[in-house]
């Protein structure tokens, strides 16, 4: 159960990150799934829009999602902890770390995790898929992995990886695209040069296990 994402970000406070670009190692979304956009969760929905009963439905604002951390490179990788950003339209709705992690060289490092959003338009993006219409997350993703080379050797050895994607929803509350998808440098820049970090958005996932 997962599944899409996409749109730009402007939001103030902000902690401005660089963007020093490599051939890194490749991070994918391979699910992304919004509860609250799945409307065989809630088969009445569209009858209650009509008859303006909206304050009988209940929001489950939790997002899930599958990443795959591919490591293509020849040398092992220490990551320190991975910030991701999710976004609707030009707001901030969630943040997560994924805690520090060791990846060897060629293998890939899978991480299944749900966060908790706030401040998403449920009305109006309840209302685009009810119209068979698609909404658009967004994915941003900042980490300073460290290149194995012999020996880890601090902060010369890190190296900058900002990247991002976007990710359509439709009714069923999964992503649009049957493929994973590449968060890349290029959909960063045309999205989000800034890291913002939210510490009142970096939530337990546990609260929303049990929505």
């Amino acid at each position: 159960m997962l599944t899409k994402l996409r749109d730009d970000i402007d939001v103030p406070l902000a902690i401005i990150l660089s963007r020093s670009h490599f051939n890194g190692p490749r991070c994918y979304i391979k699910e992304f799934y919004v509860p609250a956009l799945d409307l065989s969760l809630n088969p009445n929905i569209s009858d209650n829009y009509n008859n303006n009963n909206k304050n009988t439905i209940i929001i489950n604002p939790c997002l899930f999602f599958d990443l795959a951390f591919h490591n293509i490179l020849e040398s092992d990788l220490l990551y320190g902890d991975v910030n991701l950003t999710f976004s609707y339209g030009q707001s901030a709705v969630a943040n997560y770390i994924v805690p520090s992690f060791y990846q060897t060289a060629g293998k890939t490092y899978y991480r299944r995790e749900v966060v908790e959003s706030r401040g998403v338009p449920w009305e109006t993006a309840l209302q685009a898929v009810l119209n068979r219409s698609t909404v658009v997350f967004r994915v941003d993703l900042v980490a300073w992995p460290s290149y194995y080379n012999g020996e880890f050797r601090g902060d010369s050895e890190k190296k900058n990886l900002t990247i991002g994607a976007y990710v359509q929803i439709d009714g069923s509350g999964m992503k649009v695209e049957k493929e994973d998808i590449r968060l890349d440098s290029a959909a960063s820049q045309r999205g989000l040069g800034i890291m913002f970090l939210f510490p009142s958005l970096l939530v337990s996932s546990l609260h929303c296990l049990f929505v």
